[in-house]
């Protein structure tokens, strides 16, 4: 026979029938709480946008500093001595540079809307002869230009391992860091290639050998799903009992829920952040004795001769 609905769900059903649907039924009348629930989105983006800044500009810092003082002087650090180490102006300096690397990529997306723009008004045209030249036009660029960003991009995080090394090990700043870089990448340009073509094969490697991972790692990530339950419950519950002062029903729940999702699936997906943190420091440390031979070979090549005057 047909049960009748736990009470938490009818109880969710008449809160979303009484505040969600009429958002959507009369947006016109909730503008308001729209902009509202956009600001709440946007500093929600901010806030985690900086702290995930924060710890990775820190932490490659750190690594690359680490690796490089290991190599010179054999000496070993902890977390806190690294972490010391990457907390610095060198952090910042590369993420400016990674912000202007990425420049490309907001002239891409603008290059798209164009694109999105003529197939557009093609379409709306009366002319069926202009409508099929201009999506034909419009694919065919979008095709050119994907072709060419991938290039660049490529291209561009090559650069970027000499960039950032020059801001970390050189304490450049990043006019300079790109200078100096870019001149060590042009008269090593074939190893550095070599290099690349070694780490993309160890790369396409490792998401080969992700996917078994994937099967394999099942047990565990039952283990880290049950403490991810155990530690989200925390947050959780501490926001929904905030969130209680100021509202009541479903509300207060799903705030809490949206609160503890973060944390459980960050214990959960723990043991492949942990694999994929280990690439991660691979990577870095093969770049950074990569840059460290070229800073020898460029030393010891001889210095150009002045011409002599007649």
């Amino acid at each position: 026979g047909n049960y009748p609905p736990a009470p938490f769900l009818r109880e969710f059903s008449d809160w979303a029938e009484e505040n969600i649907l009429p958002l959507f039924a009369h947006p016109e009348q909730h503008v308001a709480t729209f902009i509202w629930i956009g600001a709440a989105l946007l500093l929600f983006i901010i806030v985690t946008g900086v702290i995930f800044a924060i710890l990775r500009y820190v932490s490659e810092a750190a690594v690359i500093r680490m690796v490089d003082e290991y190599e010179q002087t054999g000496a070993k650090f902890g977390f806190k001595q690294g972490w010391k180490m990457g907390w610095s102006r060198r952090a910042f300096r590369m993420w400016v540079i990674d912000l202007v690397i990425n420049l490309p990529v907001i002239l891409f997306i603008a290059l798209l809307l164009g694109l999105g723009a003529l197939f557009f008004v093609s379409m709306k045209s009366g002319d069926t002869g202009l409508a099929v030249g201009g999506i034909i036009a419009a694919i065919g660029c979008m095709f050119l230009f994907l072709f060419a960003f991938i290039i660049l991009m490529v291209f561009l995080g090559l650069l970027r391992q000499f960039f950032m090394r020059v801001a970390a090990l050189e304490n450049a700043p990043v006019g300079e860091s790109f200078r100096r870089g870019w001149q060590m990448f042009k008269s090593n340009w074939k190893s550095a290639a070599l290099m690349w073509l070694i780490m993309l094969g160890i790369g396409i490697g490792y998401a080969i050998a992700g996917f078994a991972l994937l099967i394999i790692l099942i047990p565990a990530f039952i283990i880290t799903g049950l403490a991810g339950l155990i530690v989200a419950a925390i947050p959780g519950l501490i926001a929904f009992g905030i969130a209680s002062l100021f509202t009541s029903g479903p509300l207060a729940w799903i705030i809490g829920i949206l609160a503890a999702l973060p944390f459980f699936f960050l214990v959960l997906g723990s043991p492949m952040l942990l694999i994929g943190g280990w690439m991660q420091i691979f990577q870095s440390s093969v770049w950074t004795l990569t840059y460290r031979e070229f800073k020898i070979l460029d030393s010891n090549m001889p210095d150009e001769i002045p011409a002599q005057a007649n």
